[in-house]
């Protein structure tokens, strides 16, 4: 998914943590998504990269155990490969 980092620099940045194995972007990423849409698009997007990099998404996962958005990307990552 291509995001425009001068039109949205919180998720380029969330997404450029994907590719160093970095959650923290991400998890800031979603704790500033105060509507609705905009927490799915966030979501989304992140489940999208979590499925080419998924152990980024475990060491979120180990890190904070119980996260909601942590959670929330997962179960859209396994919605979206149709688990």
């Amino acid at each position: 998914m291509g995001v425009d980092p001068e039109r949205d620099p919180v998720l380029a940045r969330a997404l450029v943590g994907t590719l160093r194995d970095e959650w923290r972007p991400a998890a800031d990423a979603m704790r500033s998504a105060r509507e609705w849409e905009r927490r799915a698009y966030i979501t989304l997007t992140l489940a999208a990269a979590a499925r080419r990099r998924v152990e980024w998404l475990k060491r979120w996962l180990t890190a904070r155990p119980g996260d909601r958005d942590a959670v929330a990307v997962h179960n859209a990552m396994e919605s979206l490969d149709g688990q």
